[in-house]
């Protein structure tokens, strides 16, 4: 198992109770009027067959409150993400938290502040200076 920070408080409480009700609630309303974009057309026939509304002409699906709050229920707090060397699996979720160098899906041009879509050697340097 890789080393790992476990700390004495919920790294998840930095928001009130309400607070994050309140995304939760917002994030629901999404769901349900905004939808989600889905390109899989078997994805797209498992959701319609699950109660979700979807189109699908424009590959949108949208989900039903009920069927996200009961997922949100059935959801495990945490998860084991195996390695195939389990010396370096992962706890993923919980009180658990692993610090890492990443880099996100965009990029910005650092004199015009423009937002790009990294080539994949720009994405491949980033690692590597990053580490």
């Amino acid at each position: 198992m890789l080393k790992e920070f476990t700390g004495n408080f919920n790294p998840l409480k930095i928001l009130t109770e309400e607070q994050v009700k309140a995304i939760q609630r917002g994030v629901i309303a999404v769901l349900e009027r905004t939808g989600v974009k889905f390109e899989n057309e078997k994805a797209l026939k498992l959701f319609a067959d699950n109660g979700c509304k979807v189109d699908f002409n424009t590959h949108v699906v949208r989900f039903p409150p009920g069927l996200v709050e009961e997922c949100l229920h059935k959801a495990p707090s945490n998860y084991l993400l195996k390695s195939r060397d389990p010396k370096d699996d992962m706890i993923v979720g919980g009180d658990t938290i692993y610090f890492m160098a990443s880099i996100g899906m965009r990029a910005a041009d650092s004199n015009t502040e423009e937002r790009y879509k990294p080539t994949l050697r720009e994405s491949i340097d980033g690692v590597k200076v990053s580490y």
